[in-house]
């Protein structure tokens, strides 16, 4: 009698049991599939497959197979100017001219095969030449996606640490400068490009160096972009002498934006002396610029909108052999928008050297992409 109890108590929890013992499994399942992306990409998307078109191989050659790691140390100039466009005397210059005291930054990189991932930070060399500046900091993260004809970047930067150099602007006269440590530049840039003539042109040769052109060639370039900016400061952006000539600007602490960029291009790369190239590559666009003007972080305002002017280029000039490469860069992005009550002028140029070596790619690294990435990826 007690044996048969038991059978039943034991039968009875078996079967009570068995819909949430499946329920579990079925929910261990799915979890793998979500902490393995080849087993995502198997259920969910099961045709997907990257189709690999290689460019014109007498004109281009790649480096699928390689593990690209490239060291570069490179000098800012940073500058963002802000003036205004109220009627004002004229001998009062209200403008502010921010400036930053970075003096070298130092990047890492590393490709293999579609993607790049990198970083930089500012270095503490001793060579600052701008000490009455307010100390300033530098960081950024890239991550990038890279194929014959197309390319996607996302891009994180952030600048802390600004000072004004117009000298007018001072209500003390020590220091000589307007120091604005609090004040920081924060973006995020989401950008993605198309490179018409990629069959014989390769734009990513001199920036991840996972191609090299061998014959010179050139090619029209079209990049699109959605990009997220804010400059911020713990007190006012202006300061209390430059106040009666700005508006509504005259309090405010924070500058927030999101535009959106359609700009046409034009790049080539120069070869000579088989393995010496000079790369040059230039765009022009007018963004779409929404903005506001905040007094806190929380305050709700209208929003405003502008047509905001923008050059930018890349100019390179460097060595690439099987293995090694190294170069000289030089890049420059400027903005010029007319906003409500001023102009905004930024200008960044980036000076440097860069030094790479293509390593034969670990087991672990092959094995960890193939498991994360795409099927043909």
């Amino acid at each position: 009698m007690v044996k048969t109890r038991l059978f039943l108590v034991i039968a009875f929890f078996s079967i009570a049991w068995t819909p949430y013992a499946v329920l579990a499994q079925k929910e261990k399942e799915k979890e793998n599939v979500l902490l393995h992306p080849d087993k995502f990409y198997k259920k969910f998307l099961p045709r997907l497959r990257v189709k690999r078109n290689p460019p014109d191989s007498s004109f281009i050659k790649s480096y699928p197979n390689y593990l690209s790691v490239e060291m570069h140390i490179v000098s800012p100039a940073i500058r963002m100017d802000i003036h205004s466009r109220m009627p004002k005397p004229e001998n009062i210059d209200p403008s502010s001219k921010f400036r930053t005291n970075i003096s070298d930054v130092v990047g890492f990189s590393a490709s293999y095969r579609f993607i790049s991932v990198g970083f930089a930070f500012l270095s503490k060399s001793g060579m600052n030449s701008h000490r009455d500046y307010a100390p300033s900091r530098y960081r950024t993260a890239t991550i990038k996606y890279n194929s014959a004809a197309y390319a996607l970047q996302f891009r994180y930067v952030r600048i802390q640490g600004f000072t004004d150099i117009n000298q007018s602007n001072r209500i003390d006269p020590n220091p000589v400068y307007t120091q604005r440590p609090d004040m920081v530049n924060k973006e995020f840039q989401f950008e993605g490009l198309y490179n018409l003539s990629w069959k014989k042109y390769s734009y990513i040769a001199p920036l991840t160096f996972a191609q090299r052109q061998i014959k010179s060639h050139a090619g029209f370039l079209l990049k699109v972009g959605a990009y997220y900016n804010q400059v911020s400061s713990n007190s006012a952006i202006v300061n209390p002498r430059q106040l009666p000539y700005y508006g509504d600007f005259n309090d405010v602490k924070i500058i927030r934006s999101v535009s959106i960029r359609v700009a046409p291009g034009v790049g080539g790369n120069l070869v000579f002396l088989k393995r010496i190239y000079l790369s040059l590559a230039a765009f022009t666009s007018f963004d779409l610029y929404y903005y506001k003007y905040l007094k806190t972080p929380d305050e709700k305002v209208d929003r405003k909108q502008a047509f905001v002017f923008m050059l930018d280029g890349k100019a390179s000039l460097g060595y690439q052999s099987r293995r090694l490469y190294a170069g000289l860069r030089y890049e420059a992005e400027r903005r010029a928008g007319v906003l409500h009550s001023m102009n905004m002028n930024t200008i960044y140029t980036y000076t440097g050297i860069e030094l790479g070596y293509r390593f034969d790619t670990p087991r672990l690294v092959k094995k960890v992409y193939k498991k994360t990435m795409p099927p043909g990826m």
